[in-house]
């Protein structure tokens, strides 16, 4: 009977092992050819498109360190289970906040498993960065700088939420000078001047770094038409710090004394030329747009979700931030110029006040706006500045879209352009009592924050959305992409070759235009997604801008 019961065990567990080879052998057939096209793509892509300089060093992360054949693996795992692209979402976030609290709840977490690979120090594991995962949404961007591309991050079965040439439109001095430089190309065109009001983004910009701005700037500040100005209109200008300068930092009013100090330091003019300082002084509005006496601005969030070709969306919830001063011109008060959350804090730290802006149940009514755009609307109907029930579909939305495109036209030659690549921006904007628009700046990984429960719940649903347009077109070049593999495998198999030896210029354009994000093979963003699109070079012609920029003016 023992003997019996043994040799049933034997007979479940070698039928067990015969299943269990079959289905492998199922799930895995051509892996050898499957694995030889993966190589060839990734290597080819990423030399063709985005490859980051040769010389950048080995680097261990706060999470993980990279590996040389990752993209290998993860790719071909993604390739023989569908599932991980096609209906999960693999992600993570290192930083603390709103955005990591809503990829938690949300989909699947790939944090956990990257921290017990390094806490296991006995066992040597190749899986450091999960095979599975296909949307890394980080607030560092170590993977673009300091993970060889194609091997050991940004896979061609991944979307990634930074870009390596953001700098070209979130560094102050790069955004207004490719403002200048773009708005001469269209005057070397001979597009009309209506054509250049519209692509005017900014209001009238010095750059302190350029000599000859530099000079005009102060000829311009040591005239008395400059003098008479301030004396009946207050403060003419701000200047604003370069590069990685953001949360009100580096922000001056060109009041007596603050103008007096720039004055000394370029020596009047003096010292245009010498002085490298990545300084631009930028023209006040005197004029803001009010709300309780108290200055308003609002941000745009919006996204590339690609560039490859550059595809972009705006969100349709806008932050609007009050300055914690009552407006006054002549206000020698900064908190009166610049609406910023960061000096909000400052500010109420100083006065000892024990406002907590990140605890959800504290009243910040009186600090910030909740309402929508819609309600400024209804605002501006009651006060009789405008009469178009539609004002915001009419006017503001296109308003703002046009000048989102045009920042991105700026800076267009300057993109690195691959589809594994996307950037979350935020615009800020000024609009003057008589309604005129200004962009002030533009920030890469803006701040999410929990000022109030009805800004957590719309940062959440953001997040949600962003994720959900990032696997749209993750999913559709997946499919497109599966089907050349596919293609490529018969292609081996029946001329009994080498990838490289059966590959043609064919092929290479299959790929290539596979490797374009677009949505087909009946892939769409979920109907409820509040983002709307504003430009898509897919499309012909005016309609890639949302028909906003005429022919006339391109």
């Amino acid at each position: 009977m023992f003997g019996k019961a043994i040799v049933l065990i034997v007979s479940i567990l070698s039928h067990l092992l015969i299943f269990k080879f079959i289905r492998t052998s199922l799930v895995y057939k051509n892996r050898q050819e499957v694995d030889q096209i993966l190589t060839y793509l990734n290597k080819y892509l990423t030399n063709t498109y985005y490859a980051p300089p040769a010389n950048h060093s080995a680097y261990n992360s706060i999470l993980v360190k990279p590996e040389f054949d990752y993209c290998k693996r993860s790719d071909l795992y993604k390739f023989y289970h569908p599932d991980v692209v096609m209906t999960d979402t693999y992600t993570f976030r290192e930083a603390k906040g709103v955005i990591r609290e809503a990829l938690r709840s949300s989909y699947f977490d790939c944090i956990p498993q990257m921290y017990f690979k390094l806490r296991n120090t006995q066992t040597l594991s190749k899986h450091v960065l999960p095979e599975q995962l296909t949307l890394p949404f980080t607030y560092y961007d170590q993977l673009v700088h300091k993970f060889k591309v194609g091997q050991a991050s940004l896979c061609l079965f991944q979307k990634y939420n930074h870009l390596p040439s953001r700098h070209v439109l979130s560094h102050k001095d790069n955004l207004m000078n490719n403002q200048y430089k773009y708005i001469d190309s269209l005057r070397e065109k001979g597009v009309d001047e209506e054509c250049i009001k519209n692509a005017t983004f900014i209001p009238k910009t010095y750059r302190l770094f350029q000599k000859q701005d530099c000079i005009e700037f102060f000829n311009y500040l040591n005239s008395q038409e400059y003098k008479d100005k301030i004396a009946e209109e207050g403060p003419q200008f701000i200047t604003k710090v370069g590069l990685e300068v953001h949360r009100g930092r580096g922000i001056k009013v060109l009041f007596p004394e603050e103008t007096k100090k720039l004055q000394e330091t370029y020596k009047n003019g003096k010292r245009c030329g010498a002085d490298q300082s990545l300084l631009v002084a930028q023209q006040y509005i005197g004029n803001p747009m009010l709300f309780n006496n108290h200055k308003i601005e609002f941000r745009i969030y919006w996204i590339l979700a690609s560039t490859n070709p550059i595809i972009a969306y705006a969100y349709d919830k806008t932050l609007i931030r009050r300055c914690i001063a009552p407006f006054d011109k002549f206000s020698l008060n900064k908190e009166a110029h610049v609406c910023n959350t960061a000096i909000v804090k400052s500010t109420l730290k100083q006065r000892g006040a024990d406002l907590d802006l990140d605890d959800e149940n504290a009243d910040e009514s009186e600090l910030f706006i909740d309402w929508k755009l819609d309600y400024l609307q209804d605002l501006l109907l009651q006060q009789g500045k405008i009469k178009d029930k539609k004002w915001l579909q009419n006017y503001l939305y296109p308003t703002v879209d046009r000048m989102i495109i045009h920042s991105i036209k700026s800076v267009e030659d300057q993109i690195t352009r691959d589809s594994r690549l996307a950037e979350f921006f935020a615009a800020d904007f000024i609009m003057t009592d008589d309604l005129k628009i200004h962009i002030m700046e533009i920030n890469y990984n803006p701040q999410t924050l929990k000022t109030t429960p009805a800004r957590e719940k719309q940062h959440t649903k953001m997040t949600q959305d962003m994720i959900d347009i990032q696997n749209a077109y993750l999913r559709s070049k997946y499919l497109r992409f599966k089907k050349i593999i596919l293609k490529l495998v018969a292609k081996m198999k029946k001329d009994f070759g080498l990838l490289d030896q059966i590959i043609t210029q064919k092929n290479i354009q299959e790929i290539n235009e596979a490797y374009k994000d677009k949505l087909d093979q009946g892939i769409k963003i979920n109907d409820d997604n509040l983002f709307r699109l504003i430009m898509d070079e897919n499309l012909p012609g005016t309609k890639k801008y949302k028909d906003l920029i005429q022919k006339k003016c391109l």
